[in-house]
């Protein structure tokens, strides 16, 4: 039984892949489900960040309003509105603050869509399996699980 769900969102088909099969899982056990955009950090000139790792971005008004409106939509495009949804804007790495949001929330289930095309997928997949205890399911843009890693 999965009583919580983090569906990390960005912007690719594959996202919304994601958002209807966690909706489908949320529906059949009534779930909670949480939607988390994160907002990679980027460069702003700040030479020093940049040169020691040192974050150089943090998330400000825009940002979040952005993120927000990410979530909101992607939400709406389903036309099931349901209570038990959570929208999350976070900055960070993506497959840290994934992980971190997953332990911090205590959630059964992260489910996320990738394509297969997208450079790096595997190894922010790796990333999260690694360190999170929760089961992962990953989704391809027609809604087919490409990976599932129940620890």
């Amino acid at each position: 039984m999965q009583n919580s769900i983090l569906i990390p969102m960005g912007k690719n088909p594959a996202s919304m892949a994601a958002l209807r099969k966690a909706r489908g899982i949320a529906q059949h056990e009534h779930s909670r489900l949480y939607l988390l955009h994160v907002v990679e950090p980027r460069e702003k000139g700040d030479v020093l960040g940049a040169a020691t790792g040192a974050p150089t971005h943090g998330l400000d008004r825009e940002d979040l309003a952005r993120g927000q409106a990410l979530l909101e939509a992607w939400w709406e495009r389903l036309n099931e509105p349901m209570a038990a949804v959570n929208f999350l804007v976070r900055d960070g790495k993506l497959s840290e603050t994934i992980a971190e949001e997953a332990r911090r929330l205590a959630v059964d289930a992260i489910i996320m869509g990738t394509s297969r095309r997208s450079p790096g997928w595997k190894g922010t997949i790796g990333e999260i399996k690694q360190s999170t205890s929760c089961h992962l399911i990953v989704v391809n843009e027609e809604e087919k699980s490409v990976l599932e890693h129940a620890p």
